[in-house]
């Protein structure tokens, strides 16, 4: 069945069962492959053409040289071109209203760091039943409990048509990044002096149920939409050290529930702190948990507010930064190589968070700068409870183009305040690091605690 068929066919089962409750109307989940792509983007050029008509993503045939299928790694499509023009100290006024205030101020600290920017290219890719799931949702899905729960989605970018900053920000932690994955990666980060510390070698199993196609095992909770298990297989003092936890659509009733396996003490214990604003050792305490991907986890503590869109630069195709470039090459020591760090203009959704009265946390107040495109792509700009810009985070997406996977890794984040910076799950350093896309789930006995022990070998 044909798009507009099936949005035609979705409408009317909305007008029969009445809309109160869904996030748009019929009438505008018709813009859903006209004026809109099948996930909600404007499908247009902006009025210059520095943002390009989407035209469909990268082919799944693609096939640049020297990638090598299953190998863990891709290989950089667009090796060829050269930046349009690059951003400095010296010019940063010019595009400061498409820079993010974190941007701006590693521009004002380092007068050698600049942004080569390239031509853009809309490269996201979907599955065909990831896209079905999305134009479903569009009528029914909804936030409940509070905004702490999404209900009427199985599947697919839960609100293609935001109407609210929560919408936006549950759209950004259920967005597709396939369906299984196992990776071998390193978190490093670079100490305040300029001294690079390997501080985190992980082996990632995980698993994304909620967009599972429909012939999938059915005996998982569909509304989990990551499972995850990780073991450090380094530094020395880490290897044989193992967490576990599971996020689901329903964070009131069924909120994230982590462990930690100790190689030391061999004790398991549940593990709560992997959470919110704990600082995560393996990046050297620059990021925390709810860092991670931009924001990751549940959202109670925090007013948002959908502030509306604009073009941005953002860090896109991040081939190099993330399987291409060794660490040594790629960070510097008050900054990651501009040399590898290719930067685009983009749509994104902006959300302000606000720190809700009486809660608590590291920052007062959070910008979100999302990818239109629901790629993962995108900035967050954090700040202090004076006020002051604290912390920038950047997320690129390197479309895993055989697999149809907008892939939004590897992420890092600059401490402005101590000069230090790190990077999450780069695979670059060697011939065995890299990520692996399955078309079958893992164990379900991957994912509970008992297991950890086992798992580790220690």
């Amino acid at each position: 069945m044909k798009l507009r068929s099936k949005i035609a066919a979705i409408a009317s089962l909305a007008l029969i069962a009445g809309t109160a409750h869904a996030a748009v109307s019929a009438d505008q989940a018709k813009q859903l492959g006209s004026t809109l792509t099948a996930v909600g983007a404007e499908k247009a050029a902006n009025k210059d053409g520095t943002i390009p008509v989407y035209d469909g993503g990268l082919p799944t045939n693609l096939d640049p040289s020297g990638f090598k299928k299953d190998s863990g790694k891709w290989v950089n499509p667009f090796a060829s071109e050269k930046p349009l023009f690059t951003i400095t100290a010296a010019n940063m006024d010019k595009y400061g209203d498409k820079l993010s205030e974190a941007s701006k101020a590693l521009f004002k600290r380092f007068p050698d760091y600049r942004m080569d920017v390239y031509k853009t290219h809309r490269t996201a890719n979907w599955p065909q039943f990831f896209l079905d799931k999305t134009l479903h949702n569009a009528t029914t899905a909804k936030l409940g409990k509070d905004g702490m729960a999404v209900e009427g989605a199985d599947g697919g970018i839960p609100f293609p048509i935001p109407k609210s900053g929560l919408e936006v920000m549950y759209n950004q932690q259920l967005r597709y990044v396939g369906t299984a994955a196992k990776g071998w990666v390193r978190n490093i980060y670079v100490d305040s002096t300029g001294k690079i510390v390997q501080s985190g070698e992980v082996q990632y199993d995980q698993d994304y149920p909620y967009n599972w196609p429909a012939d999938w095992p059915k005996n998982v909770d569909r509304q989990s939409f990551l499972r995850m298990a990780l073991n450090f297989t380094g530094p020395t003092r880490a290897v044989g050290d193992a967490n576990v936890w599971q996020d689901n659509t329903d964070f009131e009733d069924k909120p994230r529930r982590a462990y930690a396996y100790s190689a030391s003490t061999r004790r398991v214990r549940l593990a709560p702190d992997i959470s919110y604003d704990t600082p995560i050792a393996s990046a050297g305490g620059v990021m925390v948990y709810d860092d991670a991907y931009m924001l990751s986890g549940k959202m109670d503590r925090w007013d948002m507010k959908l502030v509306g869109k604009k073009e941005m630069y953002i860090p896109y195709s991040s081939y190099d930064v993330h399987f291409n470039v060794k660490s040594d090459q790629l960070l510097g020591p008050k900054f990651m190589n501009p040399d590898f760090v290719r930067w685009e203009l983009h749509r994104v959704w902006v959300v302000e968070a606000t720190l809700k009265p009486g809660a608590r946390h590291v920052y007062s107040k959070r910008v979100f700068y999302i990818d239109e495109d629901w790629s993962g792509a995108g900035v967050a700009d954090m700040y202090d409870h004076a006020g002051k810009i604290y912390k920038g985070t950047f997320m690129g997406m390197t479309q895993l183009y055989d697999k149809q996977v907008p892939w939004s890794w590897p992420y890092w984040t600059y401490d402005l305040s101590t000069g230090a910076y790190a990077i999450a799950s780069a695979a670059g350093d060697g011939p065995n690091l890299g990520w692996f896309i399955l078309d079958k789930p893992h164990a379900n006995s991957k994912f509970v605690p008992d297991a950890m022990q086992a798992r580790s070998g220690r």
